[in-house]
């Protein structure tokens, strides 16, 4: 109980469990969200007449991951998340309880 209580405050107060808006996250976060959940893996996204190519890589912590992207020349946009697996709304939590 104590740790529970220890690790929530970690994330923000309760951040690990929360449940994430995609809508209320700029482009491409709705637009693959959507995808995701529609259990479709497209190799490009198109918005605005430009078109995305579009990559998903496996690792360890996403931040680390994500900043070393961000740095990659052409690479315009980064999301992170939780991919495959039996939860349809991963979190935190769920995903690291075994």
């Amino acid at each position: 109980m104590i740790f529970d209580k220890l690790f929530a405050s970690l994330g923000g107060g309760g951040g690990f469990a929360a449940k994430i808006d995609y809508e209320k996250i700029p482009f491409p976060v709705p637009e693959l969200a959507s995808i995701a959940m529609e259990g479709k893996a497209p190799e490009e996204i198109e918005k605005n007449g430009k078109t995305y190519k579009l990559a998903s890589f496996a690792g360890g912590c996403f931040w680390g991951f994500e900043l070393a992207y961000q740095r990659v020349p052409g690479v315009e946009f980064t999301a992170v998340g939780y991919t495959q697996g039996p939860e349809t709304e991963p979190n935190y939590d769920a995903v690291c309880a075994g």
